[in-house]
């Protein structure tokens, strides 16, 4: 836990360094302003292109791939934890030369992306999209694991970074979702572990969390929850880091800080969203 805060504080160091010459009047917009401003684009979409559906009851789990990538819909037991006024869902990356951001959060994107390649099998779809730059190659592997008599199911979201370019770049790497659990926008409860982040709608209710399943020593990694239900700025994603728990409308994220790596160098995170 204290190498998890210390990361933290160093890159949140960075980042304010990086940023400084931002005014104060910008500093004081919200994050979704701020996202909504850099302006909504044709690539980013919230409609389901595959659909998964297992187990039944209290266990029936229900969760849908977009072509570009996004979960934009999961459900437990009926209960919405994701497609709830808008949807917010997805992956962001910082090229640390130059602080370059990527973002596709289902409700807005970056603009930067070109358009993805999309194949479904069985459990898997994958998903590969190059950023317009040509410097980086994002490939996605979304697996559904259905439910049993036991447990409801949970979907496995592993993020391939690959480096097109001949300098060697290091980069952030996150995953977002906006969690309002059992279709309460602006009530639940959130709070986080070193690896599990969640939300969920109070008085034994449902939830959704997502795990961290990476554990390689060589990249810097956090798991927390934001005060703000817009998708993070990559270069700058700690900014509305929330207190611990804390009650109201938030979201969940993975990060992921990946070291420089020359041409073709592959870098692989896997986190997981499961109800709770």
């Amino acid at each position: 836990m204290l190498k998890n805060m210390l990361f933290r504080k160093n890159v949140w160091l960075v980042t304010v360094l990086a940023f400084s010459s931002v005014s104060v009047a910008q500093q004081r917009k919200t994050q979704q302003d701020a996202m909504i401003e850099a302006g909504s684009h044709s690539e980013a979409t919230a409609t389901c292109d595959v659909t998964f559906s297992s187990g039944t009851g209290t266990n029936a789990t229900k969760f849908c791939v977009t072509v570009n990538g996004n979960i934009a819909q999961f459900s437990v037991a009926g209960g919405e934890m994701i497609d709830v006024g808008g949807v917010g869902e997805g992956y962001g990356i910082c090229d640390l030369t130059d602080s370059s951001e990527y973002y596709d959060y289902a409700y807005l994107d970056s603009g930067n992306f070109a358009g993805p390649t999309f194949t479904h099998s069985g459990n898997v779809v994958t998903v590969t999209r190059e950023t317009n730059d040509s410097r980086w190659l994002l490939k996605q592997t979304i697996t559904n694991v259905p439910a049993t008599a036991v447990g409801p199911g949970s979907v496995k979201v592993s993020m391939a970074l690959k480096n097109l370019t001949s300098q060697s770049r290091a980069a952030y790497l996150l995953r977002y979702a906006d969690v309002d659990a059992d279709g309460d926008e602006t009530g639940n409860d959130f709070d986080f572990t070193a690896q599990t982040a969640f939300g969920l709608e109070p008085n034994s209710n449902r939830g959704l969390s997502s795990t961290n399943n990476t554990f390689n020593e060589d990249f810097g990694q956090d798991t927390f929850a934001q005060k703000a239900n817009a998708g993070p700025h990559p270069c700058n994603p700690f900014v509305y880091y929330a207190p611990q728990p804390f009650h109201g409308d938030g979201a969940i994220v993975q990060f992921w800080s990946l070291p420089a790596g020359g041409h073709n160098s592959t870098h692989t995170v896997v986190s997981t969203y499961k109800p709770i």
